[in-house]
C-alpha cells in the first residue's frame, strides 16, 4: 500500500507499517471513527513490539500517535481525506494542527491562528500542534529548520509554558538519539555522548541536555531496542 514520497528513515519503518495496517482497515470500511482507529494503532504497534512516540508522559499516547497515522496517511500516501469521509472524520484534529503550523510559519500571530482554526487556545492544541511538526521532521517530510522556527514562534508567544517548551527540545534531542542507537548507528558511550552533544549545541541548549534515562525510555519503549544493547551504549566507553 505505501507509496512513499520521501526517503523513509528507517528507524520508523514499523511504526509506518503499523500506520498502512490501520489505514487499510480504514479505507476497507472496518474502522470508521477516531476510537476505533486509535485502538487498532496501539494493537497494531503492540503486535510489532514497538510504541508510540513519547518522553517522560505516558498520557494519551495513541491518541497523540494518530499525528504519525495521518502524515502516512496524507504525505506518505498522497491521501486526500475527501476521499473517503471517515477519513476526515478521524483527522479532523491532526488537520487543525497542521493548518496552524502552517499558518504560524507563514507568519501568523500564533495566539490568532490557532483560535481562528481551533476555536480554541489551550496547551494542549499548542503541543499538539509541534508534535505534528515533530513527527513530519523524524519521518523526512519536512526540514529541521522548520521545527526549531515554529517552536520559537511559540514560545516567544505562550511565555506561561517556558518549562515545557524547553522540555520539548530535550526530548527531541532524546528521540534522535534512541533513533541511532535504534539503528545501531550509535554503539557506545562516547558516540552517544558526541551525538547529545552535537544536536545541543545545534539547537542551543548545551545546558539543557535531556539525561540518559529519557533516551533509555525512549530507545526501549518506542523503538523496542532491547535492554542489553541500550545498557552497552550507555555504559561502555
Amino acid at each position: 500500500m505505501v507509496c512513499w514520497k520521501m526517503p523513509m528513515n528507517k528507524a520508523y519503518k514499523l511504526h509506518v507499517d503499523a500506520c498502512n495496517e490501520v489505514l487499510s482497515s480504514i479505507l476497507a470500511g472496518s474502522i470508521s471513527n477516531r476510537t476505533e482507529a486509535v485502538e487498532k494503532l496501539a494493537e497494531a504497534y503492540r503486535k510489532r513490539g514497538i510504541g508510540p512516540i513519547r518522553g517522560w508522559s505516558s498520557k494519551n499516547l495513541y491518541d497523540k500517535e494518530m499525528a504519525m497515522a495521518y502524515l502516512v496517511c496524507r504525505r506518505g500516501l498522497g491521501l486526500e481525506l475527501s476521499e473517503k469521509p471517515s477519513l476526515g472524520q478521524i483527522f479532523s484534529h491532526e488537520a487543525k494542527y497542521e493548518d496552524i503550523c502552517r499558518a504560524v510559519l507563514d507568519g501568523a500571530k500564533p495566539y490568532d491562528a490557532i483560535q481562528k482554526i481551533a476555536g480554541n487556545v489551550d496547551k494542549n492544541t499548542i503541543f499538539r500542534a509541534l508534535r505534528l511538526m515533530l513527527t513530519a521532521v523524524v519521518l523526512g517530510f519536512e526540514e529541521e529548520g522548520k521545527l526549531f522556527k515554529l517552536h520559537r514562534a511559540l514560545a516567544e508567544e505562550f511565555k506561561e509554558y517556558e518549562k515545557g517548551f524547553r522540555s520539548f527540545m530535550k526530548f527531541y534531542v532524546a528521540l534522535r538519539v534512541a533513533e541511532k542507537i535504534a539503528l545501531r548507528e550509535v554503539k557506545n558511550k562516547n558516540e552517544k555522548e558526541a551525538l547529545k552533544l552535537a544536536m545541543c549545541l545545534r539547537i542551543g541548549i548545551e545546558r539543557g541536555a535531556p539525561p540518559d534515562k529519557l533516551i533509555s525510555l525512549i530507545a526501549r519503549e518506542v523503538f523496542g531496542v532491547p535492554r542489553r544493547v541500550i545498557n552497552k551504549v550507555l555504559r561502555s566507553g
